[in-house]
């Protein structure tokens, strides 16, 4: 992923916890081609933080190094079988790594 695009990532994650986004509330920002997968990222992103977060989910999450500006998260769930993996870029990281705690404290 082109870093842009990763920082832009970042902070529309950051901004998710406070506000709402949407891709009706920031018309122009989502109108552009960028803009356009700007938010199927973020969408994408906050799709993992909801399974991450679901407590009837039994699950294992791993995050691994991937290549360089990257990272692997795979959320595994041994009773059925599932595995979903994501390569995400390495600024969105410390996000999930903070999901992953809140996930696990609660």
């Amino acid at each position: 992923m082109k870093e842009p695009l990763a920082n832009e990532l970042r902070k529309l994650l950051e901004l998710g916890a406070t506000e709402r986004v949407s891709r009706n509330r920031c018309f122009d920002k989502f109108s552009t081609p960028f803009g356009r997968r700007l938010f199927a990222y973020y969408r994408t992103c906050i799709a993992l933080k909801k399974e991450i977060e679901d407590p009837k989910r039994k699950h294992r999450i791993r995050m691994r190094g991937g290549k360089a500006g990257s990272f692997t998260l795979e959320i595994v769930n041994e009773p059925i079988a599932y595995r979903r993996t994501a390569t995400l870029p390495a600024e969105v990281r410390p996000f999930f790594e903070q999901v992953i705690r809140e996930s696990k404290a609660s």
